[in-house]
């Protein structure tokens, strides 16, 4: 089984588990009466964004998907937060401070995850690198000893 499996596992999961909460509290259960979508949100978005962002830290794959992951992980994050500060009826004025120290936080780990690499950074970039008039040169060159012998 793949990481991905247990990534898309997790979110249904979550899903799910929201899903029910909510319809219990629909429903009057009496543990879950105090529960409304705000709570769900949380349950989802949060448990989706921390999947995401465990899915960019324990692959190999390209600095672009990280950072996708890693933007869509904020992206989730944040909307557990919004959902969190009106699910406990906390002061609004929190959101802003909130959602930029998430931000914050995102970023110092995007550079961490993917080693400070940029997205574009090509072969150019390497050490020993030869461009393309470099390499028909040396072609060239091989050629001619080859020729030679």
């Amino acid at each position: 089984m793949s990481k991905n499996f247990f990534v898309k596992l997790l979110v249904a999961l979550a899903f799910l588990a929201a899903a029910v909460f909510f319809f219990l509290s629909v429903l009057e259960v009496e543990p879950f009466t105090e529960f409304s979508a705000s709570w769900a949100g949380v349950i989802f978005a949060g448990v989706s964004g921390l999947a995401l962002l465990l899915s960019s830290i324990g692959t190999k794959n390209s600095t672009q998907l990280k950072k996708l992951q890693l933007t869509l992980s904020t992206a989730l994050l944040v909307v557990a937060l919004v959902c969190l500060v009106f699910a406990l009826a906390l002061p609004k004025n929190w959101i802003l401070p909130l959602i930029l120290i998430l931000i914050g936080v995102m970023l110092v780990l995007s550079i961490l995850i993917t080693g400070g690499k940029k997205w574009d950074e090509g072969d150019n970039h390497k050490v020993g690198y030869k461009n393309y008039y470099q390499r028909k040169a040396e072609e060239e060159k091989n050629k001619k000893d080859q020729d030679n012998q």
